[in-house]
């Protein structure tokens, strides 16, 4: 379980690779990043979470930081927060789509989004240098307490949703935050949306009872029994509230891909623009946005790169297959609150169903596959693949944006090793379900024989 280092955070195996003097060096580099200034902190519900809080706030302190701490909190809460607090930028303590023992510090900038790669590089030379501001004891910073940012944050968020139309259709909505930190703000947000509540997995705690990773497989629990309480739709979270994926009305749990593609339906619909996805989300959103004449860029995965490429295109919104969603005019963070509103307003004001939205989309199959390897083996496995072109008969481009892609006319074939797991991820989608199989099946081998 070896550390992994990026741009924007640092994410580990709590007592193996994530030791508390990695977090607390970390988190001084970063406090001496912003000469240190004023930054917020939250954390999540996960076991291991209180305790780096209490290494984070420590060494933020140190650095004579004025730490805002607003305890178990969602990562795009804090995100929204940024700016009002007038922050030098924040840190978020969550294990997100990782599984139990994982955890991590994201790093947030003065901007609310994930901090920019090349501020990000500048932490981790710092952080490697052991180069930190050291406060004399007149001078370390202060702690600020902040007990809920709900209030202000849903009536942000209301701003840019249609409320009305959500109360008026009077849903019965189910909800599974993975007892993590959306949890104790599920109740304000049903109150002020207008929605009838069924929370699943609700009650705060570091244990996980399901995979972390929204994904068909992990929403089953919701999909056994939603139609028992006639729910209208459910939303399965991971434990920071930035990865969502769906069940249908009629009990069918759909994948995270659908996610993106629901809400930039909707929203291409009222206001065209520029469309920021990765290189690996299914092609549907370009379909999408060429069905509203509107204009796709693709970036590296990671919000980061989502919101740089927003912020220079001038993007209505960006997102990824993996569920998560940003619109620039409310937030620059994948947001769980603002998915699932605007997956309700849409079935309000459209009056269809979840299921008669995803029917009108463009249908493809989507596969998605693993390799266990280490960061090193995986890119060189990567490497080597990409000096094979003439194996991928028929292909009709390859694009080495972030690992490698090869598109065929009727789908997709892409991998890359993942920043935040020992893994190397194959994705492919095919108008056909066996060609989608067999594709993402030979790209399994090929990297198993190139490692």
């Amino acid at each position: 379980m070896s550390l992994r280092l990026a741009s924007f955070g640092l994410r580990g195996f709590v007592g193996q690779s994530l030791t508390i003097r990695t977090v607390m060096d970390f988190a001084a580099a970063y406090g001496t990043f912003v000469d240190g200034g004023k930054l917020l902190l939250a954390r999540d519900t996960r076991y291991s979470s209180p305790m780096l809080h209490s290494a984070v706030l420590s060494a933020l302190v140190s650095c004579g930081c004025e730490v805002v701490d607003l305890g178990i909190c969602p990562t795009p809460m804090l995100q929204f927060a940024v700016k009002p607090f007038r922050a030098a930028g924040g840190v978020s303590i969550t294990g997100g789509h990782n599984g139990m023992g994982w955890n991590s510090l994201t790093l947030i900038g003065p901007d609310g989004a994930f901090i920019a790669p090349v501020g990000g590089e500048t932490v981790l030379d710092l952080f490697h240098a052991g180069d930190f501001l050291r406060k004399r004891s007149g001078s370390i910073g202060r702690v600020q307490e902040v007990g809920d940012l709900a209030d202000a944050y849903f009536t942000s968020l209301a701003r840019h949703i249609d409320v009305e139309a959500i109360r008026n259709a009077a849903f019965t909505v189910m909800i599974d935050p993975l007892v993590g930190a959306g949890s104790p703000y599920l109740k304000t947000f049903a109150h002020e949306f207008g929605f009838n509540l069924i929370a699943v997995n609700d009650q705060p705690s570091g244990y996980l009872p399901r995979e972390a990773e929204p994904r068909p497989r992990s929403a089953l629990q919701m999909a056994s029994f939603i139609r028992h309480v006639k729910g209208q739709v459910g939303f399965v979270l991971n434990s920071d509230m930035s990865r969502m994926s769906m069940v249908t009305e009629a009990g069918e749990p759909t994948s995270e891909e659908y996610t993106f593609a629901v809400i930039a339906d909707y929203i291409l619909r009222r206001k065209p623009g520029t469309v920021v996805t990765n290189s690996c989300t299914t092609r549907c959103i370009d379909d999408l946005a060429a069905r509203h004449h509107c204009r796709v860029v693709k970036t590296q995965v990671g919000q980061a790169y989502i919101h740089a490429a927003l912020e220079d295109e001038g993007g209505v919104i960006g997102g990824e297959g993996s569920g998560g969603v940003m619109l620039p005019a409310f937030n620059r963070g994948f947001d769980g609150f603002l998915m699932m509103a605007l997956v309700l307003e849409a079935m309000a004001v459209r009056n269809r169903p979840l299921s008669g939205l995803i029917h009108d989309l463009p249908q493809y199959h989507i596969v998605k596959r693993s390799v266990t390897c280490g960061s090193r083996r995986g890119y060189g496995a990567i490497e080597h693949i990409r000096g094979q072109r003439d194996a991928f008969a028929g292909a009709v481009a390859f694009d080495t944006t972030d690992g490698f892609r090869i598109d065929w006319e009727d789908g997709w074939l892409h991998a890359r090793a993942s920043d935040t797991e020992q893994i190397v991820r194959v994705i492919s989608e095919s108008v056909q379900r066996e060609k989608a199989e067999k594709n993402a099946d030979r790209m399994v081998r090929m990297i198993g024989a190139s490692l």
